[in-house]
């Protein structure tokens, strides 16, 4: 399972861009760029583009913080994966281990207990920060709130996949699904075109980048 929207959101929004991409010291004198990316990172690291430091969280919560939560094997949905990476984002691997109480509770599935005991953890330097009570509640938050089928796809694709599901069920509106169609068989074109290697004129980043798989597929499901 990788990261989805609800997640990259989350951790965008409480990660902050500080200093228009250039390296800070963080509250704990850790060397910083970007969204909260710390490895190699020291005071003469090169300033990033927003972009270029959206792939690199995205990099490294495929490369470093989502396997230890997947390691886990719990049968977690979309937001409760999420709110557990982001949570490891911020506090290491360390934190879901089998010694902590979050760690505890999620290997017996006690999914309420294991949303509470998040918020145990807003320290810094042994001080309660703020911004950490803050983001300790929001991943609680998502941790509790029911997985969405369309979790990962753009807000547009979200709309037009509900309102063109919804005349479907009330067999209403055909020539509002007609335009509904349209617009998806569109977009689902442009998430093809995407996926593809550079060489055949995509991103590089190929069908499992920002869900584009089951994008796609949901896409054309309502387009074919």
């Amino acid at each position: 399972m990788k990261v989805g929207a609800a997640g990259l959101t989350l951790i965008k929004e409480f990660e902050g861009f500080p200093f228009g991409g250039r390296p800070y010291q963080d509250l704990v004198k850790v060397w910083t760029i970007g969204y909260g990316h710390t490895e190699g990172v020291g005071p003469g690291s090169a300033q990033l583009t927003q972009q270029q430091a959206l792939d690199l969280l995205a990099k490294d919560l495929d490369r470093i913080y989502a396997p230890p939560v997947a390691a886990l094997d719990l049968p977690l949905n979309q937001n409760q994966f999420d709110a557990i990476v982001s949570f490891v984002y911020n506090c290491g691997p360390g934190a879901v281990s089998s010694k902590t109480t979050i760690g505890k509770k999620l290997r017996a599935h006690d999914w309420s207990a294991a949303a509470d005991a998040l918020l145990a953890w807003d320290k810094a330097g042994g001080k309660t920060i703020a911004g950490l009570t803050r983001r300790r509640k929001a991943e609680r938050a998502l941790f509790l709130t029911d997985d969405d089928p369309l979790d990962g796809y753009t807000e547009s694709e979200q709309r037009w996949i509900r309102e063109y599901d919804r005349l479907l069920r009330e067999k209403s509106d055909p020539k509002r699904r007609a335009v509904l169609r349209r617009v998806m068989a569109e977009q689902r074109k442009k998430v093809w075109r995407s996926a593809q290697p550079k060489a055949a004129g995509g991103d590089g980043h190929g069908w499992d980048h920002l869900q584009r798989r089951a994008r796609f597929n949901s896409l054309r499901a309502r387009t074919e």
